[in-house]
């Protein structure tokens, strides 16, 4: 995973990191003197499209706010600082999507400050103590081990690195660090230890800084959303690893087309029959106000350019790089700006793009919510029924406007429930965060019982009301009807003379 990842990271960085990597990513050609070749290092700039793919790829699920539901006053207050470093939820749950979408895989250790040194409860809750998330990438994490206990898959190691500086005069020295969370799967307890390396040692032996009991948890709150092919335990295969070596090519392929329009693009000065004197030669140029002379009579001044059949081959070669990176990237428009992609072509690469979002999205919900239990285990609340609710909802403004429209007609065909059509157009996005749907149902209710008086049915979806000649059947029907028998039933009784309730939709 090392490897891919600083392949991915590099890649990801754009033109700054490509040309730090050197000949890793832009070989140097046999006999190419070091100076021609870091001037064409200088002058080859990076299409970011894996940078583009990611981002826009991450954003799809977070276009609306990340809620959680079913839960108390304590998580709702956690989620607004989850990492203790100011950051909501949202935000964070947004790094950590865009995170495992570029590596393949991220990780959360639901963590907790040490409590084990206070003498009760009441002490804990004074000193603010409380659990929060911490986000740990790919190359954080030296090690990993899982146990498969009774079904379920169990965290019971795991080593993470980190570094922290300590001030020594005007100087920083480093110390790297390892922080080791292991834990007995049979029991309901582990350690936390911490080892410290000076970082300018040279890679000498580690030294024991410190130990802590880990309590009241049955595994390590250890969460990994793995977001590409899972190959075995920590190893993921990402989604965008092809469309990282497409852009190396192009990386490539765009020095080389630049580097020969550098040496071919402009036309060359050329002479036969001449003899130029060596003194001349010196001061020979070119310009508006010189005079160019042949002193043989048969001697001619003359420019050579170049046919450009190879500059254009380049030129193809690069687009063509180029529409395959749109693919790889899951552009629903692919190759739309070099050619007329038809509307069902469309369609199915928009389809197969948020069919890969969409998955990713529902295995983020997955570790968030796994993350919230374990915050749950560190307080003794039980947050196994919390849902953490994603966009998963990614067609575009228009039809999501016209597919409402069907639920509209449907609704008013008696097709769908009222509360139906409410909770399909808020997945729609095409309602505000703060929209409550209980609020919102109790609300029209209230405004139907106010509008048609009491035992008057205003839903359409609803039994039809005693009120109503055409479905009361016999017994029930209007004496002013000579085709009914029994009671003359009442009149409908509406605001400002209607005969039907308005609608609320």
């Amino acid at each position: 995973m090392q490897t891919r990842t600083a392949m991915l990271r590099a890649v990801y960085g754009g033109t700054e990191t490509m040309r730090a990597q050197d000949k890793t990513f832009l070989p140097q050609y046999e006999k190419e003197s070091d100076a021609r070749y870091n001037a064409r290092l200088a002058s080859t700039f990076a299409l970011n499209k894996l940078r583009e793919a990611v981002d826009a790829a991450s954003a799809k699920p977070f276009r609306t706010l990340l809620k959680l539901q079913n839960t108390d006053p304590n998580l709702d207050l956690w989620a607004q600082d989850i990492d203790l470093q100011g950051n909501h939820l949202h935000v964070f749950a947004h790094q950590f999507f865009n995170n495992a979408m570029l590596d393949g895989m991220c990780h959360i250790l639901v963590d907790h400050p040490d409590t084990y040194n206070m003498k009760s409860l009441a002490d804990q809750k004074a000193s603010g103590a409380r659990p929060f998330m911490k986000m740990y990438k790919v190359d954080d994490v030296c090690a990993a081990y899982d146990m498969y206990v009774g079904g379920d898959t169990k965290t019971v190691h795991v080593r993470i690195r980190s570094q922290r500086a300590e001030r020594d005069g005007f100087k920083e020295v480093l110390y790297n660090q390892i922080r080791v969370i292991e834990i007995d799967p049979t029991k309901t307890s582990g350690i936390v230890q911490l080892w410290e390396q000076k970082a300018a040692s040279g890679g000498s032996n580690w030294t024991f800084i410190e130990e802590t009991p880990l309590q009241n948890m049955a595994e390590v709150p250890f969460v990994t959303m793995y977001a590409g092919e899972k190959e075995a335990d920590y190893q993921a295969r990402p989604v965008f690893i092809d469309l990282a070596y497409k852009q190396i090519e192009h990386w490539i392929s765009s020095s080389d087309q630049r580097s020969i329009l550098s040496a071919a693009r402009f036309p060359m000065l050329a002479c036969s029959g001449v003899q130029i004197d060596p003194e001349d030669e010196k001061q020979f140029a070119i310009g508006p106000y010189k005079v160019l002379y042949a002193p043989e009579a048969n001697g001619r001044w003359y420019y050579v350019e170049p046919r450009g059949t190879a500059i254009d081959s380049g030129m193809k070669d690069i687009e063509k790089l180029e529409m395959q990176m749109d693919m790889m990237a899951l552009n629903p428009v692919t190759g739309t700006h070099r050619q007329y992609v038809p509307q069902n072509e469309r369609d199915i690469q928009e389809t197969r793009v948020h069919s890969v979002v969409h998955d990713m999205a529902i295995a983020c919900q997955d570790a968030i919510e796994r993350a919230v239990r374990f915050m749950g285990q560190w307080t003794g609340a039980d947050y196994s029924q919390v849902q953490a609710i994603l966009n998963t909802e990614f067609s575009n403004t228009k039809d999501r406007i016209e597919e409402v429209k069907q639920l509209v007609a449907l609704y008013q065909a008696r097709g769908i429930q009222r509360e139906t059509l409410l909770r399909e157009v808020y997945k729609r996005n095409l309602l505000g965060d703060d929209f409550n749907l209980q609020d919102e149902v109790a609300a029209l209710a209230k405004i139907d019982a106010a509008l048609g008086g009491a035992g008057t049915q205003t839903d359409p979806n609803a039994a039809a009301s005693t009120t109503d000649p055409a479905a009361s059947g016999t017994g029930t029907g209007n004496a002013n009807d000579p085709g009914t028998t029994g009671a003359k039933a009442p009149l409908p009784d509406f605001p400002a003379g209607q005969t039907r309730p308005k609608k609320q939709i």
